[in-house]
């Protein structure tokens, strides 16, 4: 009985210590984040969406998702990119339903704003996590509103 109570207590105090090693890395994480209030971007993303996309910003975009819809109005002469019928989208973003587009993005949660360079890989790659981030990333990469990108850096 004496060592069943001892593996009993040995076993409560690693879990323990594992569940505090759990919440020091979300802490971490959490001051990691709020750190970069811009959300995240990168550089130089390995995506090619093709000829279609060519010097456009696209969004890629899901109906079910409320941020989508906002960051969607937000833009203007963008490209919406979905794996939906267009049908089903109200905005007045021109809509492209590309399973093999979408297919290169899809591993990434919606919205995903590109910046697509004339060769049609995409050059900046943004996942805005507030609708008014849409304005600072585009003024990042030099395009207002979403328009075309006019250059291939």
């Amino acid at each position: 009985m004496t060592a069943f109570l001892v593996i009993t207590w040995v076993a409560i105090v690693v879990l323990f210590l594992g569940l505090a090693a759990v919440l020091r890395e979300v802490r971490l994480l959490r001051a990691a984040i709020s750190r970069d209030p811009g959300g995240y971007d990168s550089a130089q993303p390995d995506i090619v969406l093709g000829e279609r996309f060519a010097g456009r910003v696209v969004l890629a975009a899901d109906t079910g998702c409320s941020l989508c819809h906002a960051v969607a109005d937000r833009l203007t002469g963008a490209l919406l990119l979905t794996h939906e019928q267009a049908s089903v989208w109200e905005t007045r973003l021109e809509v492209v339903t590309d399973r093999e587009a979408w297919r290169a993005v899809s591993h990434l949660a919606p919205p995903v704003l590109m910046l697509v360079g004339l060769d049609g890989r995409v050059r900046r790659l943004s996942l805005p996590v507030r609708a008014d981030q849409v304005d600072e990333v585009l003024d990042e990469w030099g395009v207002r509103g979403g328009a075309h990108a006019g250059s291939d850096t």
